[in-house]
């Protein structure tokens, strides 16, 4: 069935693959722009040698994973290496080190393993992982590497829930990631139409209707527990009044009378009014892959 929606999707937008090449392109021109690029051969071995042995003074044993992930062991190895590399930034070093590790070439060795449980707060890395990734088009890898980046996706964990271990939470973006957990919908990879990604509390929604717009979307609820439901509609103000006043489905109405709605939030992904989402069958498409793939609890599995 899975099979059947991807052939589906990519005969929707199979017209859309040059724009979908050009904003790719776009993308990672952007990303080098803002970030200094590496230099190349002998000036780029002799960073490469700076950043190993950065690594080899600070890690205390640990991975480079480690070092990316836990913030004392990071700011030492940055500390480190912005004594001979003052020029490079936090994500250029960062990001410089998990291809070195990438490419087998950091030899100092590891000794030690934290394998702490994650299987609490799994559900939050996921929703905060994907958040970015829907929204900003980046990997795990550069979300962990990036400063900016790493700290939006510490605000959305806490905004799924404020006591969450905030490294663990990191640690088990990670797994997912490693399990090939975190790929990006076909349809968001390939057409924009217009994108607009917003998060809303449900009391945020019921005393500012506004701030959701009339145009057609899709829109997913969530809370501390996970992904809750996920919806397309032509008119996202009107779909989510009706689901607040009595949603349709009886089980999910049941739940959001008996739960904090301070607690739940919804994400919103309006369109363009005039792009291909007006169509429903789109629409239903992009429905279907967020369903199968973040397994909302009270949605009908397609």
């Amino acid at each position: 069935m899975h099979l059947l929606i991807i052939l589906y999707i990519g005969l929707l937008i199979a017209p859309f693959s040059s724009e979908s090449r050009a904003t790719q392109e776009k993308d990672t021109n952007a990303d080098a722009v803002a970030s200094k690029p590496l230099p190349h051969n002998a000036e780029q071995s002799r960073v490469d040698q700076i950043i190993i042995e950065s690594f080899g003074l600070t890690h205390d044993g640990w991975s480079s994973d480690e070092v990316i992930l836990n913030d004392r062991l990071n700011r030492r190895f940055i500390a480190a290496c912005k004594q001979e590399l003052p020029e490079f930034t936090i994500f250029d070093l960062n990001w410089r080190l998990m291809n070195l590790r990438k490419a087998g070439k950091l030899t100092p060795k590891t000794t030690k393993s934290n394998r702490i449980p994650v299987g609490a707060v799994t559900h939050i890395a996921e929703i905060a992982a994907r958040s970015l990734q829907d929204k900003l088009s980046i990997s795990t890898d550069k979300i962990m590497a990036d400063p900016k980046h790493r700290e939006a996706f510490n605000q959305i964990a806490q905004s799924v829930d404020p006591t969450s271990d905030l490294y663990q939470v990191r640690k088990a973006a990670f797994q997912l990631r490693k399990a090939r957990k975190l790929r990006p919908e076909l349809i968001t990879r390939i057409a924009d139409w217009g994108r607009v990604i917003e998060s809303y509390s449900i009391t945020e929604i019921k005393q500012q209707p506004k701030l959701i717009p009339e145009h057609p979307g899709i829109y997913i609820f969530r809370d501390p527990t996970g992904y809750l439901y996920i919806g397309q509609t032509d008119d996202l103000r009107s779909r989510l009044k009706t689901h607040l006043d009595q949603s349709h489905n009886q089980s999910f109405a049941t739940y959001l009378g008996e739960n904090n709605l301070d607690r739940i939030t919804v994400e919103i992904h309006s369109f363009a009014p005039d792009s291909r989402a007006k169509e429903s069958r789109v629409r239903r498409a992009y429905e279907s892959e967020l369903i199968s793939s973040r397994k909302p609890k009270f949605n009908i599995q397609p």
